[in-house]
């Protein structure tokens, strides 16, 4: 019974129009009948009817068609209405031309009303399913949205991950222009593609699928393209997640993005730009695998320590090594700190895991200190680790157990880690400070703080991320992004270190720049002990 009412509801509104028609006309021609016909006396009292049609008319249609349907109702009880019924003796001209007047005002007065209403009622409606700032669709959109039942789409997320950095270097009005370039180059490609805005750095994308591997080919193509406003060039750092989906009539079609936001925060932490929710489950699978055989790698030989110089832009020497895992897994051959670390920093293993990686860095910094080598090490460490009651301690004690200075250690913190849970940082992290271990912050710029926002840490490093480094010779904006980023760490007394440098052009810019110092495959690639032990011997001797 409420299904067939609610049909009817929606049969009622989808043909308004066409029913207040139908509905005045008869009535007006009603009312005319039955004073013409039926009623004798004072038979021009019921003229005043006729106003609800007139007001009606004019609600829906607005004033002109208000205007018409005053004028002819006030022709049907005034010019072609009889005075007098029995006799047929006309109305006298004056009487019937003021109440077509008055009738005529009153269409057209409720009709300006209508269309304010109208107008007003869209626009509240229009706020209510659309971004304040951008302009684009948010969430509410989507309960509007019209899918055809049992078709597959192509269902897209989009993370900017650097959101942040692109609003306080270029303003608000460049970001938002930058996604209104999203939807505009979309709405060119595609007539029925659906973009919503669900968060201020993220995008839905759905559309009607055809053929999936050429729409994320496609997808991937608007998102760059779009970074071109005018010809000023915006460097975005972004991840895509891809899923197919067959809609069965499903009323939350916000359901529908699950599986892709999932896919693309898997990219994003991957350092990816996109990635199929497919490739997420053969991903789980292959992770699952390298965890089961991790830990016996761990104390097999297996894993094993690499090192990597950090050095100073303007004299060109190494002044630091960073940690860096490796792993020649038995059959799937050498396996990428990217595929492993992100798995184990997921489970209970990533406890073991540092403090091991912490014993090799000390023992490798004794084996430097015994060749007269005096360098700090850096080592990663995870939210996990902090999370740890234990953690400070358990560091500490391998730190007197091996005798090396805590001012050779160098202990690198994501910004995203450490934004996960400030105070917990800042507690465990002070800690360390006061024991003289400097603290880095790594791949500053792909999370979401400020450097303001991180004075309250005890940091003496920033490391801005290689994503600022690809594009650094060819895109003035990512210039002025590293420009300011630099100064004002200087400002606020922090050493600043770029990942990523490939080439002399690049290093030689940073120098020029104000950056302290810098690493990459320029310098030298990750080597093992006895290599960098060569490497640091030369620069020892000049």
């Amino acid at each position: 019974m409420k299904l067939q009412v609610k049909h009817v509801v929606k049969w009622i509104k989808t043909h308004k129009k066409l029913l207040t028609v139908v509905f005045s006309a008869v009535f007006m021609l009603s009312d005319y009948l039955l004073m013409r016909f039926v009623i004798p006396n004072n038979h021009l009292a019921f003229s005043h009817l006729m106003y609800i049609a007139i007001i009606l008319m004019g609600s829906v249609y607005g004033p002109y068609v208000g205007f018409s349907t005053g004028l002819i109702a006030g022709l049907m009880v005034g010019f072609f209405m009889p005075g007098d019924t029995t006799t047929g003796e006309p109305q006298f001209w004056l009487d019937w031309m003021v109440r077509m007047s008055i009738m005529i005002t009153a269409g057209t007065i409720t009709g300006l009303f209508g269309r304010f209403y109208e107008h007003a009622n869209k626009r509240i409606k229009d706020m209510e399913i659309r971004n304040a700032d951008s302009g684009l669709y948010n969430v509410n959109y989507l309960r509007t949205a019209i899918l055809v039942n049992r078709q597959t789409y192509t269902i897209a997320s989009v993370i900017i991950s650097n959101h942040e950095s692109i609003t306080e270097v270029m303003g608000y009005e460049s970001y938002y222009h930058y996604l209104k370039n999203i939807e505009r180059l979309f709405k060119q490609k595609y007539v029925d593609v659906i973009l919503i805005q669900p968060a201020v750095n993220q995008l839905w994308i759905l559309k009607p699928s055809i053929d999936f591997d050429a729409e994320i080919e496609s997808f991937l193509s608007v998102i760059q393209d779009a970074s071109m406003l005018g010809t000023q060039h915006l460097f975005v750092d972004y991840a895509m997640g891809f899923v197919q989906k067959r809609h069965l009539n499903e009323k939350n079609i916000s359901k529908y993005f699950t599986q892709s936001d999932m896919a693309a925060s898997e990219a994003k932490a991957k350092n990816l730009t996109h990635m199929t929710y497919s490739d997420l489950n053969t991903q789980r699978q292959f992770e699952y695998e390298l965890l089961t055989d991790f830990q016996g790698s761990l104390y097999d030989g297996s894993i094993y320590m690499m090192y990597q110089p950090k050095v100073d832009l303007k004299t060109k020497k190494p002044t630091g090594l960073e940690a860096l895992m490796r792993w020649d897994h038995p059959e799937k051959k050498s396996v990428l700190p990217d595929q492993f670390i992100h798995a184990v920093e997921k489970t209970n293993m990533i406890h073991e895991m540092t403090l091991q990686v912490f014993r090799w860095s000390l023992s490798y910094q004794k084996k430097l200190n015994d060749k007269g080598l005096f360098l700090p090490i850096s080592i990663n460490i995870s939210t996990r680790n902090l999370y740890d009651e234990n953690f400070f301690k358990k560091m500490m004690r391998i730190l007197n157990e091996y005798q090396v200075k805590p001012k050779f250690v160098e202990l690198e913190i994501t910004e995203t880690v450490l934004m996960e849970n400030p105070d917990m940082s800042k507690k465990v992290l002070e800690k360390f400070a006061n024991e003289g271990f400097r603290i880095a912050i790594d791949d500053f710029g792909k999370g979401y703080s400020s450097l303001a926002y991180l004075a309250q840490f005890p940091i003496n490093i920033i490391k801005i991320d290689r994503i600022f480094t690809r594009q650094i010779l060819v895109n003035p904006t990512t210039q002025h992004i590293v420009k300011a980023t630099i100064d004002l760490a200087k400002q606020l007394g922090y050493e600043v270190l770029i990942e990523g440098i490939e080439d002399k052009e690049t290093a030689d810019l940073l120098e020029r720049l104000g950056c302290h110092s810098a690493q990459g495959y320029f310098f030298l690639k990750p080597k093992k002990e006895d290599e960098v032990i060569t490497y640091l011997k030369q620069y020892r001797e000049t």
